[in-house]
């Protein structure tokens, strides 16, 4: 579904709803990157979900493979980033990070041998604890990290290259038209889609009715859909 499609689905839905709503191209260009975020958040996991005793959000990335399929687009991998002197900086679409990796290397029957190791994320009070212990204390086959405002913390600091996997921010959608006498004319080459999967439009549909007072059920506006392109509109 293009932007131009869910545009022209909610102004039709707005035309049958008898509230006196109505949906301006400039509100609905407002209203595309407000839901492209909060789908975002809630695919990944809201932390406003979590309650004593249930530390974990209703929905979050990996619950089903419906979820981790969803957010496939905005997962990437950064292979051999370089660490310098100890830190790993973010990357500028940084959004949330999944895991990083060093491959620590053993010689096995003669061949150096690249083996994964995570590097385990720790409070600072936690790698504290390690960095003091003699017999915890971080190595490159038990490495850990630190997150802090200018960049990932690693130890121990000889580490100089790490696999860094993120989530990165979805790209705000842009809805571009052409003003006429009373109308608009989509402009497809200056727009930018959602980057989302097709069966989450119909959800970004009714996050955006929702905003703007209408609360319908996604197989409502299937069947609206469906009248729609029945009736060629």
């Amino acid at each position: 579904m293009t932007l131009w499609n869910s545009y022209e689905l909610i102004s039709f839905i707005c035309n049958k709803d008898y509230s006196g709503n109505i949906i301006t191209p400039e509100r609905f260009s407002m209203l595309i990157k407000v839901v492209n975020i909060e789908l975002f958040r809630k695919k990944y996991g809201l932390p406003e979900q979590y309650q004593p005793g249930r530390p974990i959000p209703k929905e979050y990335i990996d619950i089903t493979l419906k979820n981790t399929d969803d957010m496939k687009a905005f997962k990437k991998p950064l292979l051999n980033t370089p660490v310098t002197a100890g830190v790993l900086p973010y990357p500028s679409d940084y959004a949330h990070r999944d895991s990083i990796v060093y491959r620590f290397s053993k010689t096995i029957n003669g061949v150096a041998t690249p083996l994964p190791r995570p590097v385990e994320i720790l409070r600072d009070e936690q790698a504290a604890e390690r960095r003091g212990n003699y017999t915890k204390r971080p190595t490159t086959v038990n490495p850990i990290g630190v997150m802090r405002e200018d960049g990932i913390y690693i130890y121990p600091t000889t580490i100089t290259e790490v696999d860094f996997y993120y989530y990165r921010w979805p790209v705000d959608p842009v809805f571009a038209y052409v003003l006429g006498d009373g109308y608009i004319t989509y402009d497809s080459a200056a727009s930018t889609e959602f980057e989302w999967v097709q069966d989450e439009h119909i959800t970004l549909v009714n996050m955006m009715l929702t905003y703007i007072g209408i609360n319908l059920r996604e197989t409502d506006i299937y069947q609206y859909s469906e009248l729609k392109k029945a009736k060629g509109e």
